[in-house]
């Protein structure tokens, strides 16, 4: 007997329909193989799984906290009793966003226990940064937040060569330094003070693939990318956790500016899917809890994350595995749509802007 008639004697789909093909049952097999090990793994991880992520009676502090993801996650974790405090530019958009945040603690029994604060601060800058980050530790008698989410980003969707270069050094400034300067200063309050934290990088989908109009945009977010892998690994050194949240586009007010400024042609790649913040921050409060390193929103962000995860851990060995094959198999005919949509539309670009 061959090698080939040996495993396909343990394929006991063979006869299906009476005639199915033995490479078809050898498939089919490895199919219900890899369904069976999810729902087993998935079943057993919420019976047996050790929750990794427990906020309550946690500072949690949130650059970019007042509108959109970084408020959706402070009334989240606010519900289940931690103490909040969030930063950003706008004043007046703090105080709105920490009555909200305020609000979906009310119920608890410990509410009157529990800290709001808001910083105003230009995240740009690395003294405003720090000055922004001891604010906040001072509020709990100096010592430092046990959990940092550098949530505060923006996006200039624009066509490359139209593009200015102040939007590059801009969202360059924000979205990778202003996380740095904030995730610097707090590493090392931690590590001084012994606080086993956690430092959550909110990245996005568009760092893992690159698109028409983001040339400004993906760059800074990989960066974050980037500094995830890195911090993962050398933090071990003080016990204190990393991650990096890939969402994909939220129904935001940032999302409705970023359209005003959008190139059609990146619109039609991206397609018209959406989720609301309070979806994403789900999403990213499930993958905390389960401990994992990279965290994405749906499905096709977490074949991506799959398929791009370096010298990070697999969230699921199996899955991740299955998912890898499925973006290998989609994605060069993607690849080719997309291209297709860009080369149809060079009459529109056919006009370059002169040098200002």
């Amino acid at each position: 007997m061959s090698l080939i008639d040996y495993i396909l004697q343990f394929t006991p789909y063979s006869k299906l329909s009476g005639n199915l093909h033995p490479i078809a049952s050898v498939i089919v097999t490895l199919l219900i193989a890899i369904v069976s090990y999810i729902m087993v793994n998935s079943f057993m991880s919420k019976i047996l799984g050790r929750n990794q992520f427990n906020p309550q009676g946690k500072h949690v502090y949130i650059t970019g906290g007042s509108r959109g993801l970084g408020k959706a996650i402070g009334k989240m974790l606010a519900a289940k009793g931690a103490h909040i405090t969030i930063c950003a530019l706008n004043e007046k958009a703090l105080d709105i966003a920490l009555e909200e945040i305020k609000g979906a603690a009310r119920h608890r029994n410990d509410y009157s226990q529990l800290i709001f604060n808001s910083v105003s601060a230009d995240l740009t800058k690395n003294e405003e940064s720090i000055r922004a980050l001891d604010e906040a530790s001072a509020k709990h008698n100096g010592r430092v937040p046990d959990i940092i989410f550098c949530n505060a980003g923006s996006c200039i969707p624009k066509v490359f060569i139209e593009q200015p270069i102040e939007d590059f050094e801009y969202m360059m400034q924000l979205n990778y330094f202003g996380a740095l300067y904030t995730a610097h200063k707090a590493a090392k309050l931690m590590a001084q003070q012994g606080v086993k934290g956690k430092i959550i990088f909110v990245s996005s989908l568009a760092a893992l693939v690159g698109i028409m109009g983001y040339s400004a945009y993906t760059p800074s977010k990989l960066a974050l990318r980037g500094l995830t892998e890195c911090l993962r690994q050398e933090l071990i050194l003080y016990d204190i956790g990393v991650h990096c949240f890939f969402p994909g586009n939220m129904d935001t007010d940032g999302l409705s500016e970023e359209n005003k400024t959008k190139p059609q042609l990146t619109k039609k790649i991206e397609g018209d899917d959406k989720q609301t913040p309070e979806q994403a921050a789900k999403s990213l409060y499930k993958g905390l809890c389960k401990g994992n390193v990279f965290i994405t929103s749906d499905l096709l962000g977490d074949a991506i994350r799959a398929s791009t995860l370096g010298f990070v851990e697999a969230n699921n060995g199996i899955l991740d595995s299955f998912l890898c094959l499925m973006i290998w198999i989609v994605s060069k005919p993607a690849r080719l749509i997309a291209d297709k949509f860009v080369r149809d539309g060079k009459s529109e670009y056919s006009v370059i802007p002169a040098d200002n």
